[in-house]
């Protein structure tokens, strides 16, 4: 069953969206590295991602940066499913955003999200998490709603791996 949000409950999540995404460079976030995997029909593609897994971390995102590798990224993990939004206010690259169920299973792609863009990029229903990556990237790989990713985050099902 796919939750959605109440009018008064996005509301005051955009207020936090907008509360905690300040305009300035804040004081560097160390991140975490670690590798996943996203599981394709044809493929297991691996990934260098950097963690966002507190409030701090996730509001710093990749803002502010200027390059990044093409088997990187940025993994948002939340303690529970929600709906999140996401904007590009201050972030220099254009990104694909992968939104990733519980289970790990991607549930919405947005392509190239425009850099500097204040537009908010709203999930489509309850996420755990949400996966960044280089603008392009999802095309040139053939990643699609419905495909896994592998991380300890996730809840992979067993019969997923039989794909």
């Amino acid at each position: 069953m796919v939750k959605r949000l109440g009018i008064a409950q996005f509301l005051g999540f955009l207020g936090l969206v907008f509360l905690v995404a300040g305009t300035a460079p804040a004081a560097a976030v160390e991140f975490s590295r670690e590798i996943l995997v996203v599981q394709t029909r044809n493929a297991a593609h691996r990934f260098n991602v950097e963690i966002a897994s507190d409030p701090e971390a996730r509001a710093q995102g990749l803002m502010f940066r200027q390059e990044m590798a093409a088997n990187a990224g940025m993994l948002f993990l939340y303690p529970q499913d929600q709906a999140v939004a996401f904007w590009m206010k201050n972030t220099y690259l254009p990104l694909d955003m992968i939104f990733i169920a519980a289970d790990g299973s991607i549930t919405q792609i947005v392509k190239n999200a425009q850099p500097f863009s204040e537009n908010l990029i709203p999930s489509d229903r309850y996420v755990r998490g949400v996966l960044e990556v280089n603008a392009g990237i999802t095309n040139q790989l053939d990643i699609q709603v419905g495909d896994h990713v592998v991380y300890k985050g996730f809840k992979f099902p067993a019969a997923a791996n039989s794909k």
